[in-house]
């Protein structure tokens, strides 16, 4: 069900901005199966360009969106899990696994198995906004065109695994 709503999500996200062409690409570990995730932290999304509320607003709708198909599924919202790491001192350590993992794409075990031990939970959903691409239309040559893309990573808690990654991009002309 959680591999299920990440697409339609990505479809949600992405219909908003791209009415002409999109395309979604995933990767799932063939041994996950979201009955191991009991509460998983939504983390703020990255690299992000718009304002504190947009970006708050795209990941309720991620977590609307995953409530509804995984009612069991307890949820800690990006407040929540900052505030978490935070009072666990580990604001430091988060900052640091975000940046090398985002830049190496190979997630630091013990950063991440520390973290997820001390906000207790099973699995992190961190996204990203990877790029916005805009160019100005010009009168009687085109209409401009914007194109976003997105990315989604769940990561196990416990040994840092990717669980899956989601990544969609849209263009609307």
């Amino acid at each position: 069900m959680l591999k299920k709503s990440v697409v339609v999500l990505f479809f949600i996200l992405i219909s908003a901005c791209a009415t002409h062409k999109g395309s979604v690409n995933s990767f799932v570990d063939p041994s996950f199966t979201d009955t191991k995730i009991a509460r998983l932290a939504v983390f703020p999304i990255r690299n992000t360009r718009a304002a504190p509320a947009e970006s708050r607003q795209i990941n309720r709708r991620v977590a609307l969106e995953l409530r509804a198909q995984n009612p069991r599924v307890e949820l800690v919202n990006e407040v929540e899990a900052s505030s978490l790491i935070d009072g666990a001192g580990l604001g430091e350590d988060w900052a640091s696994f975000v940046t090398g993992f985002a830049a190496s794409g190979i997630p630091d075990v013990e950063k991440i198995s520390g973290i997820g031990s001390a906000i207790g939970v099973d699995a992190i959903l961190q996204g990203e906004l990877v790029s916005v691409q805009q160019t100005d239309g010009v009168y009687g040559v085109n209409s401009g065109t914007t194109r976003v893309t997105v990315r989604y990573t769940l990561l196990d808690a416990r040994d840092g695994r990717l669980l899956w990654e989601t990544s969609a991009e849209g263009r609307r002309q």
